[in-house]
């Protein structure tokens, strides 16, 4: 796969270290959190993205005053990055699919990136739309993804490898359409995904180091939507992301 070359416009969207309150929730279930730097990790060779089931995972989070991305659209170092891409599939399942109600999942929700390399990540999510609250809705804008978009391909549950109507190139959603996040605030990536559809994108990766993720919308129980796999601490709406 040739390597993309363009770069993403600047956004909003804004990457920190501080620990935070989701603004807007009105119950003080809604988790703080501190997101940790990330921690370098040993040069390895370059590796696809690990297969298999939910693992465990660091909590992570980032408010959404906090993030941010630079001009060139990306934290990561690119200057030696890699001629062709990586894939990175992921799925989204729902908790009834796994005979885990409430507990939405990432599967896998640890990978591995090589470093310096162009990578296409494809989201294919089963799941329902949960709307990002009040105060959250910097979420549903695409940053750190090359070009600044994201396509979306709505798909029948039933057929999720079909697609069940036309494919749009977007750089943002409805907050109200919202069904998950995919947010590294460490390499400044935010990418919201839709309901019942296969969602791509494209980022370039760094130097070797290793980065939280989690999602930003509030998908779990409770009345604030931070229970459940929100509040779990072995995978689900949180993993980690090693770039090596």
């Amino acid at each position: 796969m040739t390597r993309f070359t363009s770069r993403p416009t600047a956004i909003a969207l804004l990457l920190g270290a501080a620990a935070f309150s989701l603004a807007g929730c009105a119950s003080t279930d809604a988790p703080s959190w501190s997101f940790p730097p990330a921690v370098p990790a040993t040069p390895a060779p370059a590796a696809q993205a690990q297969a298999g089931g939910i693992m465990t995972a660091q909590a992570a989070a980032v408010h959404p005053a906090s993030l941010t991305r630079d001009a060139s659209g990306t934290t990561a170092s690119t200057s030696t990055a890699a001629t062709s891409a990586t894939r990175l599939d992921l799925t989204i399942v729902t908790g009834d699919m796994i005979g885990k109600t409430e507990f939405p999942a990432y599967v896998p929700s640890d990978f591995t990136l090589p470093a310096h390399s162009t990578v296409v990540v494809t989201i294919t999510n089963f799941d329902d739309a949960t709307p990002l609250p009040k105060g959250s809705e910097v979420y549903a804008n695409a940053a750190g993804v090359v070009g600044g978009t994201f396509t979306v391909t709505p798909i029948d549950p039933k057929d999720p490898n079909g697609s069940a109507g036309p494919t749009q190139t977007l750089a943002s959603l409805n907050p109200a359409k919202v069904s998950h996040t995919f947010t590294v605030p460490g390499l400044g990536i935010n990418v919201p995904i839709a309901a019942h559809a296969r969602v791509s994108f494209t980022i370039t990766t760094g130097d070797a180091g290793t980065f939280s993720w989690r999602c930003m919308d509030p998908c779990g129980a409770g009345p604030s939507g931070w229970g459940t796999a929100m509040a779990a601490k072995s995978g689900y709406m949180e993993g980690t992301l090693t770039v090596a």
